[in-house]
């Protein structure tokens, strides 16, 4: 019994002396390290992306066995051999990417373009879903002059999109999100240029306001932006004599904004918080994102 509370008066004892001992020695705490938010949202984010591509990686197995089968039955060689060639890729590699779509056979090609696009729409929507996380993050960075941190950030956006979302033009006919454009010139500018300056899109958004352009009397400028507050804006520009303008005073102090195309006499009425395309051509980014020569498709 003497011993045991020997021993228990001894450890007690250590304890209470070791602040001493380390203050005597000049030791310091070990700091708590804070969490990396943006680190944190990228690691989840290619994890959830791994799961998806593990998740199709398996699906798309499933099929080559059955489109193996069907070309065993149909006695067709060549294309067997091509289908168990591609399986035992996938089961070495874990991967699928434009790199190894094939020419032939047809029936194979078909196949894995159905999965990679699959895939492809799959990680393109949880890369969207992290990005505006992270864009606000280097913001908050950006603002309380923590420069390096912000950089860090952005690096880390930069790599999720080159990795996982592919570069694309949009086409000349195709109607593009103006959140989906804000998003791009959020997250990279260089990145979105490659993607959107230089092309004539036509832009769905929520009108934020409009106004004659004070360096220009002869342009009107109409601000589209996304359905998330402080997302930014896009400048749509008109140009006379293609559009003639003016504001028709409401109740409530608002006004509606009345846009007659030229040659014509009835006017396309907007007002703020509407959704409307707008057709031209963008310039990228100064201050706002900006686009030119624009038209209102019919």
């Amino acid at each position: 019994m003497l011993q045991s509370r020997l021993r228990t008066f001894c450890c007690l004892f250590c304890l209470a002396l070791q602040p001493v001992l380390a203050k005597a020695v000049g030791a310091q705490p070990t700091p708590v390290q804070p969490v990396n938010v943006a680190d944190a949202e990228v690691q989840k984010c290619e994890d959830r992306i791994a799961s998806v591509q593990r998740d199709v990686l398996s699906k798309y197995d499933d099929a080559l066995q059955e489109l193996m089968l069907t070309s065993q039955k149909a006695a067709d060689l060549e294309a067997a051999l091509a289908v168990r060639t591609e399986r035992e890729r996938v089961k070495t590699e874990h991967s699928l990417t434009d790199g190894d779509l094939v020419n032939e056979p047809k029936s194979l090609r078909t196949l894995q373009s159905q999965y990679l696009a699959k895939q492809n729409e799959l990680v393109g929507a949880l890369v969207r879903e992290s990005l505006p996380r992270l864009i606000e993050y280097k913001k908050s960075l950006t603002i309380a002059g923590k420069l390096d941190e912000a950089v860090a950030v952005r690096t880390a956006i930069n790599n999720l999109e080159t990795n996982h979302l592919p570069i694309v033009r949009p086409d000349a006919n195709s109607i593009q999100p103006a959140e989906a454009i804000l998003l791009a010139y959020s997250g990279d500018r260089t990145r979105a240029d490659k993607m959107y300056k230089g092309q004539k899109i036509t832009v769905h958004g929520i009108v934020g306001g409009y106004r004659q352009d004070p360096a220009d009397a002869r342009t009107y400028l109409i601000y589209l932006t996304g359905p998330q507050p402080g997302s930014g804006w896009i400048q749509c520009s008109f140009t006379g004599p293609d559009y003639h303008f003016r504001e028709e005073p409401g109740s409530f102090g608002a006004t509606t904004l009345v846009a007659i195309p030229r040659g014509t006499e009835n006017g396309i009425r907007i007002q703020k918080g509407q959704l409307l395309d707008v057709h031209g051509n963008c310039q990228g980014f100064d201050e706002v994102v900006k686009m030119t020569r624009c038209d209102l498709p019919k």
